[in-house]
């Protein structure tokens, strides 16, 4: 029998956040594989969603603004994702958490090839209404909605304990703000510092033209937000723990999958910037651990992006990716079980179709274009982790060239590029 398949995706995480998470640390990234360089499609929520649902990068599914669902469902992309795959291989589906922007003014959709959805409709207010297979129903509030959610995987999970394979999906909206951690873990990071190297940076020249004017971010604000983000990541993991527990306890744990990501990171003063949607290691890079059957446990610094999560569940459940369309991920399933990665990509591609830049990382160098601007930055990684110093005397023809082709490409030809 195939084996089970989990992903977990936080809202809004900043990779440096995973160790603050104790048990998902030690339970899933000292379990499995932690990738040190795992990146978003693009850093924004709803065009990050689509992409891990579809392993399309965003100028191939179209959809590049936080309203995701109606051009999504528009182009009939919810007709082809790896839900609708698996349920017609005979996986039992379950879709329990946030899903896209968007959805609130559909609130009896329900996502093609689920047969388990737990979908929040309004996320952003004090009292957002779910949907449970269409059927509307309220929670008082994220972190409510999080645990509901939670509660309704491992629901799905003890009822799948003697049956057949599953795929589900938990998507908790922390921590996303507001930060509005349980009791439990509202103080736990009450001295928490925040001085990151970049924060604020002092020379701005490097930089394109329009972040060099940029006022510097309130200091103790960022320092309030990274609180919050790790007060309310406390309550992930303890969901995390209490899921992994029921695998354990129904003897489903050794023969599932646990792929654990966000959507996107958050920049919280480096470089002068708040949010996300931004082409620095903050915002692009994600959290990204895989635990499975017979994989050993390590670190690795192989690229690895969001439109790989598809791909790699195909495979485990003995389908071809590639049937029907080309997609633009690849196939972890090798690497992951032989702990060979030399043949893995050596580029990898990120991008923001709607602020109108590409990102290209390859070896220890990050090439940005900021193609409306016609302004660039390179930066090697090894020299310079933070990004502090763009190497202006470069000559970067030749990245100009590799990004012009991998974002003008998909399927096997963008594959092919990234070799």
């Amino acid at each position: 029998m195939p084996d089970n398949v989990l992903w977990i995706i936080t809202d809004d995480q900043p990779r440096s956040t995973l160790r603050s998470m104790d048990s998902t640390w030690r339970r899933l990234a000292g379990k499995g594989v932690h990738f040190r360089q795992g990146y978003s499609a693009m850093p924004l929520c709803g065009p990050a969603r689509a992409s891990m649902l579809t392993s399309l990068y965003p100028h191939n599914h179209g959809c590049d603004t936080n309203m995701t669902h109606q051009p999504f469902v528009a182009q009939r992309r919810d007709r082809d994702t790896v839900a609708t795959r698996l349920q017609a291989a005979g996986y039992d589906t379950g879709y329990f958490g946030k899903y896209m922007n968007g959805l609130a003014q559909d609130p009896t959709y329900v996502a093609p090839g689920w047969d388990r959805w737990v979908a929040l409709l309004d996320g952003m207010i004090d009292d957002p209404r779910v949907s449970v297979d269409g059927e509307i129903r309220r929670v008082e509030g994220q972190r409510a909605f999080d645990r509901f959610a939670a509660r309704r995987l491992r629901r799905f999970i003890r009822r799948r304990q003697d049956s057949g394979p599953w795929f589900a999906v938990f998507s908790p909206t922390a921590p996303h703000g507001p930060y509005t951690p349980s009791p439990q873990h509202a103080d736990d990071f009450d001295a928490v510092e925040w001085d990151p190297p970049a924060s604020n940076e002092a020379d701005m020249s490097d930089k394109p033209t329009w972040l060099r004017d940029l006022p510097p971010q309130d200091r103790r604000r960022m320092r309030r937000i990274y609180e919050g983000k790790l007060e309310e990541l406390q309550d992930v993991d303890d969901q995390v723990a209490k899921v992994l527990d029921v695998l354990r306890d129904t003897g489903q744990l050794g023969r599932t999958w646990i792929f654990f990501v966000s959507d996107n990171g958050y920049l919280l003063g480096e470089h002068r910037l708040f949010h996300k949607s931004q082409p620095y290691e903050e915002s692009a890079g994600v959290p990204f651990v895989v635990r499975g059957p017979g994989v050993e446990p390590r670190a690795v610094d192989a690229l690895v992006s969001q439109v790989d999560l598809m791909p790699t569940t195909l495979d485990l459940a003995g389908l071809d990716p590639d049937a029907g369309r080309d997609l633009d991920g690849r196939s972890m399933l090798g690497p992951l079980t032989s702990g060979d990665w030399s043949g893995w990509r050596r580029r990898l591609a990120v991008e923001n179709t709607h602020l109108d830049w590409v990102l290209v990382r390859e070896g220890s160098h990050v090439y940005v274009e900021h193609q409306g601007a016609g302004e660039w930055e390179l930066y090697d990684l090894a020299r310079d982790p933070h990004q502090l110093r763009s190497l202006q005397d470069a000559d970067v023809s030749e990245w100009s060239r590799k990004a012009r082709q991998l974002f003008g490409s998909r399927g096997l030809a963008m594959r092919a590029l990234e070799q």
